[in-house]
């Protein structure tokens, strides 16, 4: 059996920076799970997918951390003409993207504990999907942990899913948003 490496830092940026630093004094190759133009176009193809299912997408909530999601999502999704309003959802307890666009630049902000682990921690400086955010979210929305909670109950009673807090985060964030127009597919 090898030897199990610790898990390293308190949230998402700590540990990528260990990891990046790890790969560089062993000579490995280190792939961001967002700040890779790569990795970004990547997830682009969740929007191909729903353009191909969906013909008319008026707003689409996506579960932001690094970016990189929301990023490829609505890049594809904007560049062929869907234009739906992104929102971008973070847990309150780990917003650093959100609070770093309405800043204008990357904050070095702490995070707390959150459901969302998936969406939580800081995000690099020099972050490719900083800029991405900045262009292509329309809207920002803070989700609470009991929003988060009462979302994953909601996907078990109603779906029958199982979803984890990431996910628990734009949903919470879609059924507590305000409806302005009726008709529109949220």
């Amino acid at each position: 059996m090898g030897r199990h490496r610790p898990r390293y830092g308190q949230d998402g940026l700590e540990t990528e920076l260990e990891a990046r630093r790890y790969a560089e004094s062993k000579g490995l190759v280190y792939i961001s799970p967002y700040n890779d133009p790569q990795v970004v176009a990547g997830q682009g193809t969740v929007g191909a997918e729903l353009a191909r299912q969906i013909e008319r997408i008026d707003a689409i909530f996506v579960s932001v951390g690094g970016g990189g999601l929301i990023g490829g999502i609505a890049g594809y999704l904007k560049a062929v003409g869907h234009g739906p309003v992104v929102v971008g959802c973070s847990p309150e307890n780990s917003r650093v993207m959100h609070e770093s666009v309405r800043a204008g630049r990357v904050l070095e902000l702490p995070s707390d504990p959150t459901l969302s682990d998936g969406t939580a921690g800081g995000v690099e400086q020099d972050a490719i999907t900083f800029p991405l955010c900045r262009a292509l979210v329309d809207r920002w929305a803070l989700a609470s942990e009991e929003d988060i909670a009462s979302a994953m109950r909601l996907a078990m009673d109603q779906e029958h899913q199982l979803i984890e807090g990431a996910a628990g985060v734009s949903l919470a964030a879609a059924v507590t948003w305000p409806r302005n127009s009726r008709g529109a597919r949220w």
